[in-house]
This record gives C-alpha cells, structure tokens and sequence, in this order.
C-alpha cells in the first residue's frame, strides 16, 4: 500500500503536473482548440499561485508527526498544494474531454479524473504531512479557480467572437 500511496501522490506534483499541461496545450492549440489549452494552463497556473498565497497567509504548521514515508515538505500545510493542483488540472482535463470528446470516453476520463483527485488527496493525508482540512480546502479552492477561469476566459479579448 505504501508504494501505491507514493506513487499516487506524485500526480498532485507540479514536477509532473506542468509539463503535462504544457505537453496537452500545445497538442490542444496544434488542434485549433486555443480555448481549452488556456483553460487548462491558466486553471493549474492560477490554483498554483492561489494555494501558494493562502500557505503564506494561514502559515499553518502541518502534522508534528516523526517517523514519515516521505520528507516533510518544508512549506505550511493549509491549504494541500498537491490535491489542489491535482484537482485543477484533471477537472479542466475532464471539462474538456467532456467538450471534445465521445461521451464514453468523456466519461471515462471523468470518472479516472475523480479518482486520481480523490486518491492524491487520500495520499496526502495517508503520509500524514496534511490534514483533512488541507485536503478539503485544496480541494475547493482548485474548483473555485478552475470555474473561475470558464468565466473568465470568454471574456479574454482574443477569446471573443470564437
């Protein structure tokens, strides 16, 4: 179980995260499709920079566990940097496969999003470096953002009229 959770957890990772959304863009905007490469840039861009600014506000200290699986990270704990990036790349990735996609494999893509979302979140606190609470709110702000970001980028001036 230990080896699932470590693997798990890297796919909350910007490491990981954004140059797959860099790699996704550039084959979205290759197909015409410049809308959803920003969606899913500026969602994981935006959540990064949000999450980071509410550790520095909050500065909550994470779990004083220790004897870890992993190093504890050296950053403040509220809220979980991991399931919040996490969250907003594979909700704007099931957005658009929603939008571009067969409904089976929409569907798929979805159902695989929501269960990396959950299991990196799991993760987080499995390896006990955040709590419930981080997770959670990880998890909310990454939405907030990623739906933000449906609002906003119709209204980008080189957005208009497509």
């Amino acid at each position: 179980m230990d080896t699932f959770i470590l693997t798990m957890t890297w796919l909350g990772s910007c490491y990981l995260l954004l140059p797959l959304a860099a790699c996704i863009s550039l084959l979205l905007i290759w197909a015409g499709r410049s809308g959803q490469a920003i969606l899913l840039s500026l969602s994981l861009i935006m959540t990064i920079v949000s999450v980071h600014a509410m550790k520095l506000m909050f500065r909550r200290p994470r779990p004083a566990i220790t004897e870890l699986l992993v190093p504890m990270p050296p950053d403040w704990s509220f809220p979980s940097a991991h399931t919040a990036q996490a969250t907003a790349f594979f909700l704007a990735l099931s957005l658009i496969a929603i939008r571009l996609l067969p409904p089976f494999w929409a569907g798929l893509i979805a159902l695989l999003s929501l269960l990396i979302i959950g299991t990196v979140g799991y993760s987080r606190v499995y390896l006990q470096v955040h709590f419930i609470s981080d997770v959670l709110a990880g998890m909310v702000l990454a939405i907030l953002v990623v739906l933000a970001m449906q609002v906003v980028i119709p209204l980008l001036p080189w957005q208009q009229g497509k």
